[in-house]
């Protein structure tokens, strides 16, 4: 029962309630309807705070007032209405996300570049890899039309996703297409998607993987102790150039 109470407990803090709101609201739900005194002397907390705090718990929907003569008495609403804060909460997140898809890329766009030099950051191994591919999603999502390119080599392909399985199902549920120029066999087209093959080199083999999204270049390759890592440039005019070039051989594949 004790560790009941404590998920409760953290339930609540979870959804924004101070330790005493939540305490205050615990008590009404174990009180029938009661005054203010019954509950601070429940909850060993002053009257003054403790009707302060069921202000709010009315307010927010967790708790109601019933006037009887000249006194207020109180009541816990039933705990189903925590799905209703929890459905506040969700909408409030969301309105937060549309809010940072509008500021977050004029902030971008005003961060300052040393001597207007590109940003390069390298990543080594699969967390690095998988950091580049949350990258990828965390771009694209915040982009009018969210698309991105790759160039996609054979002996690459095992290494890109083993530790981030998910990556392609979370580019779809979240309406990212992208467009695939692969060297060599494999590749199963997927929703969202465009595929177009070229024939794999004879000769030297081809091990590089090339994703072209907002405003940057991600190259990733292998080492010779097979170590997947990447490179990343940040930079309009390298991504820019890229995507023309995809563009055009696109065209005549």
């Amino acid at each position: 029962m004790k560790d009941d109470n404590t998920t409760f407990l953290a339930l609540l803090s979870q959804l924004g309630l101070r330790e005493a709101e939540a305490e205050t609201y615990k008590a009404l739900l174990e009180l029938e309807a009661v005054s203010i005194r019954k509950v601070a002397d429940v909850t060993g907390i002053n009257r003054g705070t403790t009707y302060e705090i069921i202000k709010r718990l009315v307010t927010i929907g967790l708790a109601n007032v019933r006037q009887s003569g000249q006194r207020e008495y109180y009541s816990a609403e039933s705990p189903e209405k925590i799905y209703h804060l929890i459905q506040e909460k969700r909408k409030d997140l969301w309105h937060a996300q549309q809010l940072a898809k509008e500021v977050i890329p004029e902030l971008m766009a005003e961060k300052a570049r040393p001597q207007g030099r590109p940003l390069v950051r390298y990543y080594e191994d699969d967390e690095g890899i998988v950091t580049i591919l949350k990258d990828v999603l965390q771009t694209c999502a915040l982009m009018e039309n969210p698309e991105y390119y790759v160039y996609s080599s054979r002996p690459l392909r095992q290494y890109m996703y083993r530790k981030f399985p998910q990556f392609t199902q979370r580019r779809i549920d979240e309406g990212i297409n992208v467009k695939v120029i692969a060297v060599g066999e494999g590749g199963n087209k997927v929703d969202a998607s465009e595929r177009k093959w070229l024939p794999e080199p004879t000769k030297a083999g081809i091990s590089s993987y090339v994703l072209i999204y907002g405003n940057k270049v991600a190259n990733i390759s292998i080492s010779n102790d097979y170590t997947p890592y990447g490179v990343v440039i940040e930079d309009a005019g390298v991504a820019s150039m890229q995507r023309l070039l995809f563009e055009q051989l696109w065209g005549v594949i």
